[in-house]
C-alpha cells in the first residue's frame, strides 16, 4: 500500500514538472525528451532487479496497439494540463473504472451489478461537477482529459488480450519505449525548439521519477493482490490537488472540489469491489 501511494505520489510530481517546463516547448518534444530518461531508468529497474528483459512479443500488434493507447493517452493528458487545473485533470483522467465496466460488458461479457452502475452513475455527476457545461467557466480541454481515459481504458482492456507468453517486463519497456519513440517523431515533424539545461533536466527528472513510479507499481503489484492495492491509485487525485494548490496557486471552489470527490470515491468504492456479482 506505502509503495502504490508512493508511486502515485511520483506520477503526480512527474506531472506538475512536465507541466511547469513545456510552456516554451510543444508537448511532443517535452514527452519525447522525458520519455528518453523514462525508458532508461524502466530498463535500468527491470535488470537490477533481476527481470530478464527479453524483447521477444516486443512487436506483438497488440503490445504495440497498447504502446500506442498509453501515448495517446499521456499527449492528451498533457495538452490538457497545459489548459487546466491539475487536480482537475488528474480526477478526470483517473476516472477509468466508470468507462472500464460498460466495455466490461460489451467487449468482455461481464456482470455488472446495480451497485456498480450506481457508482459509475456517481462517477459521471463528478465529471460533470468538474466541467460545469453550463457555466461562463466551462472549458472545452476537459474532452481531452475524457480522452484521455478512453485511450487509457483501451490500454487496459487490450492487456486482456495479449498472450501470456510475453513477459509484463517487455509491455512495460514497450510502452515507454514506444512513447517514448512517437513523441521525438512528431516533435521532429513539428519542429525541435532550443532547450536549455535547467528545463533539460527538469524534463530528465520527471522521466526518471516516471520510471521510479512505475517500479514502485511493479513492486507493490507482485508483494499484494490488485484488490489490496489498487484503490490507493486513487491517492493521486489527492497528491494533484496539493501540488496545484502550493505550485500553482490552483484553487477548486466548492462544486469541482465535490465533483473531484465523488470521481474520487466511485473509482475507490468499483476498485474495492463493492457490488461486484459473486461467481
Amino acid at each position: 500500500m506505502g509503495l502504490m501511494t508512493l508511486g502515485m505520489l511520483l506520477f503526480a510530481t512527474n506531472d506538475a514538472l512536465v507541466k511547469a517546463h513545456m510552456g516554451a516547448l510543444s508537448v511532443a518534444q517535452a514527452l519525447g525528451v522525458r520519455g528518453i530518461f523514462a525508458t532508461i531508468g524502466v530498463a535500468a529497474f527491470l535488470m537490477a532487479s533481476g527481470t530478464r528483459l527479453t524483447l521477444a512479443g516486443y512487436w506483438h500488434p497488440l503490445v504495440v496497439g497498447r504502446s500506442l493507447a498509453e501515448g495517446l493517452a499521456v499527449f492528451f493528458l498533457f495538452q490538457a494540463l497545459w489548459r487546466m487545473p491539475i487536480g482537475d485533470v488528474t480526477a478526470v483522467s483517473q476516472s477509468m473504472p466508470l468507462f472500464l465496466l460498460p466495455i466490461a460488458v460489451l467487449v468482455l461479457g461481464e456482470k455488472v451489478s446495480p451497485v456498480q452502475w450506481a457508482l459509475v452513475i456517481l462517477g459521471f455527476i463528478g465529471i460533470v461537477l468538474i466541467a460545469k457545461p453550463a457555466s461562463a467557466g466551462f472549458d472545452p480541454a476537459i474532452g481531452l482529459a475524457i480522452g484521455t481515459t478512453i485511450c487509457f481504458v483501451l490500454r487496459d482492456v487490450t492487456v486482456k488480450f495479449i498472450p501470456p507468453h510475453i513477459a509484463s517486463a517487455t509491455v512495460t519497456f514497450s510502452t515507454v519505449s514506444v512513447v517514448m519513440a512517437a513523441a521525438l517523431a512528431l516533435a521532429t515533424i513539428q519542429g525541435l525548439g532550443p532547450m536549455g539545461v535547467k528545463q533539460t533536466g527538469m524534463l530528465g527528472l520527471a522521466g526518471l521519477l516516471l520510471a521510479a513510479g512505475q517500479a514502485a507499481i511493479i513492486t507493490a503489484l507482485r508483494m499484494a493482490p490488485v484488490s489490496q492495492v489498487g484503490p490507493f491509485n486513487y491517492t493521486k487525485t489527492a497528491f494533484a490537488v496539493v501540488i496545484g494548490i502550493l505550485f500553482f496557486g490552483e484553487r477548486p471552489d466548492l462544486i469541482t472540489a465535490a465533483g473531484i470527490g465523488l470521481v474520487a470515491l466511485s473509482g475507490i468504492l468499483i476498485a474495492s469491489g463493492l457490488g461486484r456479482p459473486r461467481a
